[in-house]
């Protein structure tokens, strides 16, 4: 039963109602909810909709006009009751019905069938009460008895974190709440008039809300590596998330610190029996973790050197054995990492006997007091008492006075008493094979003698494999397997003793299969702190190492070249084909363009050295300094030469090149 007739006209109701309405719908834009559907009902054009928009009075508005709009279309109160109720416009509806009382139809306990709930952190707690009645019901939401701010709609959504912010997002109220939101929560529903007076009030059943534990997990890791003065103190933290209830305990070398069970480590009175790996053990009652290694060791004072001076080999395109395939990248990336922290770098690739042998006295002879020296080799060798390197022109049965051997290297680079000296073998060290080479094993070696003079404990000897042990390459990848770990590390701050450390380790954490048949060592005499990164004295440099740096020193030149017959001018331009190799040289053709360009050796060598892109009109030159005659640059049009001209391409080069030949 209602107060007014469900068949009466809306242009029938008392005046104050009508007005009433008015106000509603115009209040918030309500009436576009209700015209919308007015139109959809009746298959009315949006052009309806945008007419009630415009106001010729001052007394019109777009609710007055839509209201009148129904009264045109004969709508009683009972239409414009279920009108209001497809449109939810719930508070006008209850202009026009009788109050109905409130009732709580679901309560929380109903939806989760449950009185009590445990919920983990960072888990969503979905809370929903529904009540009817009218006028419609308003919700406040409860935690205890404290009332939550802004719920205040039938659902309430809790996300249980350990940070307190909150978010509202559409109809629903987001809460991020501490671990203190366990507890008890309910809805408080209300029934208000339109003149503001509270009609009644109910409350939901109360669910009781427990938080639980979650698996800890690391916000913050300790700090990777840590260097401490002798007799300083340090901490190492690492910090787990709180609301886990995180318990710790720290561990040195595997070795439990009895009582560390912070998140802070505290360490006095550092010493050398502090160096190592430390970790902490982060636990709770359902889960536990590791933190990452923290490497902590002694912080040396730092020593300076007169010069860093590297020379780099890479042989791997040999005459009479098997093609390397990653000897030219390793040799390429130690040695453009060492220029990086301040080497002067000799990079070779593809050397004679002879050259090798010329390029070791030369760098020799830069290796005096002061100096840090880096020797580096890629390529084949072989071990029989000691190691030996392979040069190209190695035969296919070779002797041991067909290769150099490590203590012919140590004899020449200790002889100036250099202050730091590390020789880096990345090659096997099997033996020779008894049945298709056994008179190597009938030869008498020759025995070299080598020892520093005054710098006694100045040398680290590394091998990227052991005695009677191959080296790998993999196929596909750019990089042999020991300087793929090696370049992590060859760069770092750190001692030169730890460096080649962390090198095995690394190596022996990702060796699988085969491969764990290489197994890295090095041997060392050094006792002082050297780093390859410590600096060099900004002083006069001596004769020795202007020598060298004057050698070595090249430049990418740019020079006009003429070609007569055909009246033709062009620039040319000679750089380094590769960083940092100095024996292969780029020469580009510039400004010739609607032509073709060849480059031939005017007098062929023994071993082809010479290489073009036609394309890009260039071509390169490996070991220039070999070349007997000129090189012969030629001009074809449609495959028919034209003109040619000569560079002498011995004028171009490095210095070093021409002594290494010698």
């Amino acid at each position: 039963m209602t107060r007014l007739d469900k068949n009466m006209y809306v242009e029938c109701l008392p005046v104050t109602l009508y007005n009433e309405i008015i106000n509603a719908l115009n209040k918030d834009a309500a009436w576009i909810t209700l015209a919308n559907h007015v139109a959809e009902e009746l298959q009315l054009s949006t052009l309806w909709i945008h007419s009630l928009k415009k106001i010729k009075y001052p007394s019109d508005s777009p609710g007055q006009k839509l209201l009148s709009e129904l009264n045109i279309k004969m709508c009683t109160i009972e239409i414009l009751r279920t009108l209001l109720n497809d449109c939810k416009l719930y508070d006008i509806l209850s202009i026009i019905s009788d109050p109905e009382p409130l009732s709580i139809v679901v309560h929380p306990t109903e939806e989760l069938h449950t009185d009590i709930l445990k919920v983990p952190f960072g888990r969503h707690l979905h809370l929903c009460c529904k009540a009817v009645g009218i006028p419609p019901p308003n919700y406040i939401w409860y935690h205890n008895s404290n009332q939550l701010q802004h719920c205040i709609s039938d659902e309430l959504d809790l996300v249980i974190t350990w940070y307190t912010s909150q978010k509202i997002f559409r109809y629903f109220y987001y809460l991020i709440v501490f671990a203190s939101q366990a507890g008890e929560y309910r809805c408080e529903v209300f029934q208000i008039k339109n003149d503001g007076s509270l009609i009644s009030t109910l409350t939901s059943k109360a669910v009781t809300v427990q938080i639980l534990s979650i698996p800890v997990a690391i916000e913050e890791q300790p700090q990777p590596l840590l260097e401490v003065k002798e007799g300083q103190n340090f901490t190492i933290c690492c910090k787990a998330n709180n609301y886990s209830k995180p318990r710790y305990q720290w561990f040195h070398n595997n070795t439990k610190l009895e009582e560390e069970t912070s998140n802070i480590l505290h360490i006095k009175q550092f010493s050398l029996r502090n160096e190592g790996k430390y970790y902490c053990h982060i636990y709770n009652d359902i889960s536990e973790i590791y933190t990452e290694r923290a490497h902590v060791m002694m912080d040396f004072p730092k020593l300076k050197a007169v010069a860093k001076i590297a020379l780099v080999i890479a042989n791997e395109d040999y005459d009479c054995h098997e093609r390397l395939l990653t000897s030219k990248n390793d040799a390429a990336c130690i040695g453009n990492l060492l220029k990086e922290i301040g080497f002067e770098v000799i990079c070779l690739l593809n050397l004679t006997i002879t050259q090798m042998k010329n390029a070791i006295k030369i760098f020799s002879e830069a290796l005096e007091e002061g100096v840090y020296g880096l020797f580096y080799f890629a390529g084949h060798g072989f071990k029989m008492q000691e190691n030996y390197m392979l040069a190209i022109d190695a035969p296919e049965i070779y002797l041991r006075k067909d290769a150099i051997c490590e203590s012919e290297l140590l004899s020449a680079f200790l002889e100036n008493d250099p202050e730091l000296l590390i020789v880096i073998l990345d090659m096997c060290q099997t033996l020779p094979s008894k049945k298709f080479n056994p008179e190597i094993y009938h030869e008498v070696p020759i025995v070299n003698e080598y020892k520093s003079k005054k710098n006694l404990r100045n040398l680290i000897q590394a091998y990227s494999t052991s005695s009677h042990r191959p080296s790998y390459e993999k196929l596909n990848c750019k990089y042999g397997l020991y300087m793929e770990h090696l370049s992590k590390y060859i760069n770092e701050d750190i001692t030169v003793t730890k460096l080649f450390e962390e090198v095995g380790k690394s190596i022996d954490s990702c060796f699988k299969g085969k491969e764990r048949n290489q197994i890295p060592m090095f041997a060392v005499s050094v006792t002082k702190p050297f780093r390859l990164t410590d600096a060099t004295y900004e002083k006069k440099l001596s004769h020795n190492i202007d020598c060298l740096n004057e050698l070595i020193s090249y430049s990418t030149q740019t020079i006009n070249v003429l070609f007569k017959p055909a009246n033709m001018c062009s620039r040319v331009t000679i750089s380094l084909f590769m960083e940092p190799y100095l024996n292969v040289i780029r020469i580009k053709v510039l400004d010739l363009p609607n032509v073709e360009i060849n480059f031939f050796n005017s007098i062929p060598t023994k071993r082809n050295n010479l290489f073009q892109d036609q394309h890009e009109k260039e071509c390169w030159i490996h070991n220039p300094q070999i070349n007997e005659g000129s090189l012969i640059i030629s001009v074809s049009k449609n495959s028919i030469a034209i003109s040619a001209t000569v560079l002498h391409i011995k004028n171009y080069i490095p210095l070093l090149l021409k002594l290494i030949n010698v």
